[in-house]
């Protein structure tokens, strides 16, 4: 989707397009997924209604000013990326129990007194039976607060990753990179691949895992700062760049995208206001000498000065 608004935004962009096609040979997953959103966009109405090589420069039926184009194929784009996720979305929704909207906070309250508290843009899936408690952490972030039972213990599910507990306080996130687990009393379990990851966590340790590359990072936090933004705080310690924006994006409608791979990887350690989350984006960009750029209220991308 970032390089379809890119090329659409310069199409005589000689050195963008030299990338781009050094981008779509890389991988021939990289072809499909062009494919697939430049033909949703082709659907819209933006292309031409011919077939056209995968690859080749797209060229509008009409030229159109610099930025008039700019925020026509903006405004497609953000169109577009509804349709793209269509399908995964409507899915989580069949398998959730409960979920959360933008920038709302929820509490649940489970069968056996637990505490569940989801942050925005969440979603788990519960499953209690006579020999143990589970939830599956669908997207998002949320805070557990757990009723001992020594006869039934609690785990709490994200992708490959468990936490095991009889009864403590702790939090979980998944992000489109990471899984993190950060303890705020008491101790749990976290496994991978069903596999122990070594000695269990206890108050302020957390450990991050690498969805791609499994990658397992265990370092020390402030236990205060755990689950920070139920209290519309969120406080990062060495957290990248890409994890930050996927946060504040559950406190906003619409897209946001970051244009630049490595600003993505960036490690940030700060704390922003969930209340005012279009200032705190630009707050989290300005530290980067990067800008944001708000195309449309549903639209704002992230890029480097």
């Amino acid at each position: 989707m970032e390089w379809l608004l890119r090329r659409e935004t310069a199409p005589r962009d000689a050195i963008l397009e030299r990338d781009f096609q050094q981008w779509l040979a890389e991988a021939e997953s990289h072809r499909r997924a062009y494919e697939a959103v430049r033909s949703t966009w082709a659907e819209l109405g933006a292309l031409p209604a011919g077939k056209e090589a995968a690859g080749t420069i797209v060229r509008l039926p009409v030229p159109k000013p610099r930025r008039t184009r700019w925020i026509a194929a903006a405004a497609t784009l953000a169109a577009a990326c509804v349709l793209v996720v269509a399908i995964p979305v409507l899915h989580r929704h069949v398998v959730t129990d409960y979920a959360t909207g933008v920038a709302e906070l929820r509490e649940v309250s489970l069968p056996d007194g637990s505490v569940v508290h989801l942050d925005a843009g969440s979603a788990i899936a519960v499953d209690y039976a006579e020999a143990d408690r589970r939830v599956t952490l669908l997207s998002g972030q949320a805070f557990f607060e757990v009723t001992r039972d020594g006869r039934r213990p609690f785990s709490v599910l994200a992708g490959d990753v468990a936490v095991v507990v009889t009864g403590t306080a702790f939090s979980v996130g998944k992000t489109a990179t990471t899984i993190e687990v950060a303890v705020r009393s008491g101790t749990v379990d976290v496994l991978q691949d069903g596999k122990s990851m070594g000695d269990p966590l206890t108050i302020g340790d957390r450990v991050t895992v690498g969805r791609r590359d499994k990658a397992v990072h265990r370092d020390r936090i402030a236990a205060e700062s755990v689950a920070s933004w139920r209290k519309r705080k969120l406080v990062v310690v060495d957290t990248s760049f890409g994890d930050i924006v996927e946060a504040l994006g559950r406190y906003l409608p619409g897209v946001i995208l970051v244009d630049d791979g490595s600003l993505k990887r960036q490690a940030i350690t700060g704390v922003f206001d969930l209340t005012q989350p279009v200032e705190a984006l630009r707050t989290l960009a300005r530290s980067q000498d990067a800008s944001v750029t708000e195309v449309t209220p549903y639209l704002l991308i992230v890029s480097r000065r």
